[in-house]
């Protein structure tokens, strides 16, 4: 059973961003875990991967799928592209992932090495999203569901903050681009899973709902 890498998040700050060149990255596993005990790997930090000019022109879309070994110290020793885009894609996809940092898997909370897969997802929609800026009226919250701590996040009595870019759509729904700032112990996943079930009210531009790509800041504190 793949098991995937997600974000989550407290809006706080809508921010500029630059132009967004690749969705959200997702962390799945491709065999080696053998039950539910394992925690995969987290993103600690991620880079935008951006298109090649041949694969912008061509309309190219879709997901490199990246099989990587990772140590317990959640650096990546080895990697290879199990599904490719071609036209350059699956170069910028191993050389972006290269420059990510990870918080190694972990077993009943003791990091353990892993071969992990990573999705880098390719949307032009994302590509085109406008950053927000003078003339725009941002997205707002409509309604929001809370991310949840996992157990091993409350018995390392972690606190923090995790910070997302993603994309607000033009009716209102989240895709999340990448993590620009994550946290252990599963607190990531939980993120995602929180945010993309949130709904906004689309930003505007002149009148006319548009796509937004903004940070989105989400503190995790413990009660």
């Amino acid at each position: 059973m793949r098991l995937r890498q997600t974000i989550w998040a407290l809006l706080a700050i809508i921010g500029v961003v630059c132009s967004v060149d690749a969705q959200y990255v997702r962390i799945g596993n491709p065999g080696a875990i053998p039950n539910a005990a394992m925690h995969p790997p987290t993103i600690l930090k991620s880079t935008l991967t951006p298109y090649t000019e041949e694969a912008g022109n061509r309309g190219i879309e879709g997901t490199v799928t990246i099989e990587a070994l990772m140590g317990e110290d959640g650096r990546i020793k080895s990697m290879r592209v199990l599904k490719g885009l071609g036209l350059g894609l699956d170069e910028a996809a191993l050389a972006s992932v290269r420059e990510w940092e990870f918080a190694p898997a972990t077993r009943d909370g003791i990091p353990v090495s892993v071969a992990a897969q990573i999705d880098v997802q390719f949307s032009l929609r994302s590509a085109h999203a406008l950053r927000f800026g003078i003339g725009m009226i941002p997205p707002t919250v409509m309604s929001r569901v809370e991310p949840q701590y996992t157990q091993e996040a409350r018995l390392a009595r972690l606190q923090g903050t995790v910070v997302l870019q993603a994309l607000i759509k033009s009716d209102g729904t989240v895709d999340v681009i990448r993590v620009v700032r994550g946290l252990p112990y599963g607190l990531t996943d939980s993120a995602v899973d929180a945010l993309k079930q949130w709904k906004f009210r689309p930003g505007t531009k002149g009148g006319q709902n548009v796509d937004v790509a903004l940070n989105i800041e989400i503190n995790f504190n413990l009660r």
